[in-house]
């Protein structure tokens, strides 16, 4: 598969993603890759205040690409099978179903408005879902999601399908994996276009994702 550089990104040097955690409780991550894909840093991130500093303090971010996870729907429904089921039984296109306070809505609104006032000023912002970022590795929801299990499989995903054997030995933090993995797709779609695919609108930004089935180029050939 030949790689299709889209014209509008030719200049871009550095590529971020963030996994944006849909509860405080909970941390958001950001990393940050180079053109030729080494992780220059990785870091936590415990608000959205957080991450608008950071990116504000980064060098060159006009030069970026950032993609960011879409939060997930906390208020949507509580059980564990109910709120797997979401993705095969779109209850929200019954309209014998009423959507009170957007509860069947599968992501939250959560950052759109201050993502999107970022897009405004300059920044080349997008969405991406981690479900379908995840799926291209073959790192599916098996498991509790961001329990140790899904945390190593992730780990263990990109090591083998990207040959990162530049990540340190010991567990990353989940966030910060799902942070490499928006960043890398971000490369991906701006410089590998025909692995990826825009997915849909979400209150005015672009969510792009994986094409599934895809061979995925290892990280330490591009090096």
């Amino acid at each position: 598969m030949k790689n299709v550089i889209l014209p509008e990104y030719i200049d871009k040097k550095t590529f971020i993603g963030i996994s944006f955690s849909s509860i405080p409780s909970t941390e958001s991550a950001i990393a940050v890759l180079d053109e030729n894909l080494n992780i220059i840093s990785t870091d936590k991130a415990f608000s959205l205040h957080n991450i608008i500093n950071y990116l504000n303090s980064l060098s060159g971010i006009k030069n970026s690409l950032i993609n960011i996870s879409m939060s997930k729907n906390e208020i949507m429904i509580g059980s564990k099978w109910k709120y797997v089921s979401r993705v095969y039984h779109p209850v929200n296109l019954n309209s014998r179903i009423k959507n009170n306070d957007g509860w069947a809505n599968r992501f939250s609104k959560k950052g759109t408005e201050t993502f999107k006032e970022l897009k405004s000023s300059g920044y080349d912002i997008f969405r991406f879902d981690i479900h379908n970022a995840k799926m291209a590795f073959g790192c599916n929801s098996a498991f509790l999601e961001r329990s140790p299990a899904d945390c190593k499989a992730l780990q263990f995903g990109l090591r083998e399908k990207l040959n990162m054997h530049t990540l340190p030995s010991n567990m990353l933090p989940v966030s910060e994996l799902e942070a490499i993995l928006g960043a890398y797709l971000g490369y991906c779609y701006a410089m590998e276009n025909q692995k990826c695919k825009k997915l849909f609108d979400f209150y005015g930004l672009e969510v792009i994702g994986f094409l599934q089935g895809i061979d995925l180029v290892p990280l330490s050939t591009l090096s």
